[in-house]
């Protein structure tokens, strides 16, 4: 029997939660589970209560040679859980950080240049593209 470690949709229209678990590949989206794991409510607020795992037991599926969807094996990879064949190694609580703050000192630059594109673009008026060439090579 192949196992598959998947989502199980549940909640209401427009509200979802998920419950990750264990099924076997020819099982349903929302069919009967061999094992839940877990869940994962995409709609909360905070990482802590995003996601709830029972690490024990999703090691044991994939020792077992239990497959993970490419959904369910990025969650467990953010979640610091190695998954076999995956090509990535699983995050680390620092790498995790590191990652995060990397994201916001990207998103500030990304930012400030847009700002810095619309001053040029406000203060410029009607130019020629050799002007504007020269005014972006001089740093306005």
């Amino acid at each position: 029997m192949a196992v598959r470690l998947r989502l199980k949709r549940m909640g209401r229209k427009n509200l979802p939660f998920f419950r990750l678990c264990a099924f076997d590949a020819r099982t349903r989206r929302d069919g009967r589970a061999i094992e839940e794991l877990g869940h994962y409510d995409p709609r909360s607020a905070t990482d802590d209560k995003k996601y709830t795992l029972n690490r024990d037991r999703i090691s044991y599926w994939l020792s077992v040679g239990a497959k993970p969807t490419e959904t369910v094996q990025s969650i467990l990879l953010n979640n610091g859980i190695a998954v076999p064949g995956a090509g990535k190694p699983a995050l680390t609580p620092e790498e995790k950080v590191a990652r995060d703050k990397e994201r916001e000192h990207k998103k500030a630059k990304r930012e400030e240049t847009l700002a810095k594109k619309a001053a040029v673009e406000a203060t410029a008026g009607k130019q020629s593209k050799k002007e504007k060439r020269e005014a972006k090579k001089a740093g306005a």
